[in-house]
């Protein structure tokens, strides 16, 4: 995945804890040190201006919001009318009526699997939505026709976005950054439809909605698998916000790849295989 361009820079927050690298002890005179605080403060105002400058960037982002929804309304319309004039009928994955399914297949990241594809063929839409009080956060919602599977309209996963600095470490402040995220239930109409699913240990895109939690002990055998889950996750997220929903059309094309998903890149992995156990066998029958 190329570098995150965006509109305002956020970092993803680790939740590894944090251990201050012991300081070598350096000897100031009492006019450096007088100095140094000085210095300390004149940062501390360059980070509380970052901090407004921040706030004002969201503020114009969330104003522009409505205009974006009203481009993102037209572009979900012309997909739908596409739907209907086909009755819905489409090559698997190469059809605008599978419009979203190509998209994700395109830019996400992690494993979308055979049965995720027909749950996904009914998705008609994947919007972001920005709050700014009373704290920063962002949806990804993903919007569904009535289906089988599931009975919820809408799925949602939710980001947290921390934006000010720490009271007690002030000058580590780096910009905001994603501190945790939400999922959601998937209201399955039959246990057999949540296999392969949010609800199965199995590989799935639907596991996207039910993130980990991280443990309270950092010694937790889970900690750290589960940290690294979520810094993947918190990346997905914005990369969906800031590059994926805008940009939907160009991945669909494929005249932008930023990164192919687990399942494209496993079945194109399996196909080689294939090809060259065919090979081997082919040139082992010639040989007797």
């Amino acid at each position: 995945m190329e570098p995150t361009r965006t509109r305002a820079a956020v970092r993803i927050k680790s939740t590894t804890p944090y251990v201050k690298p012991e300081k070598r002890e350096t000897i100031y005179t009492d006019d450096e040190r007088n100095t140094i605080t000085e210095l300390k403060k004149l940062y501390l105002e360059t980070i509380n201006l970052d901090v407004a400058l921040q706030r004002d960037i969201y503020n114009m982002e969330k104003s522009y919001e409505d205009r974006h929804n009203v481009i993102f309304e037209k572009r979900k319309k012309i997909i739908e009318d596409f739907r209907k004039q086909t009755h819905g009928d489409s090559t698997p994955n190469e059809n605008v009526s599978n419009f979203w399914l190509k998209v994700l297949k395109a830019s996400y990241t992690e494993f979308i699997s055979k049965k995720d594809e027909k749950i996904l063929s009914t998705l008609v839409d994947v919007r972001s939505r920005l709050y700014n009080d009373p704290e920063v956060k962002f949806d990804i919602e993903f919007h569904f026709d009535k289906n089988e599977y599931f009975t919820n309209s809408v799925l949602k996963k939710t980001y947290f976005l921390n934006c000010l600095p720490d009271p007690k470490d002030p000058l580590s402040y780096d910009g905001a950054e994603i501190y945790k995220c939400e999922g959601c239930t998937i209201d399955w109409k039959t246990p057999k439809s949540g296999e392969n699913s949010s609800e199965s240990d199995n590989p799935s895109f639907f596991n996207f909605f039910s993130p980990p939690t991280v443990p309270a002990d950092p010694e937790n055998e889970y900690f750290c698998d589960v940290n690294a889950i979520l810094q993947n996750d918190f990346e997905l997220g914005f990369y969906l916000k800031e590059r994926v929903i805008p940009k939907a059309v160009i991945f669909f094309t494929g005249e932008i790849a930023d990164c192919q998903s687990t399942s494209e890149s496993d079945s194109e992995n399996t196909d080689d295989d294939s090809d060259a156990e065919e090979e081997d066998e082919s040139s082992n029958g010639t040989d007797k």
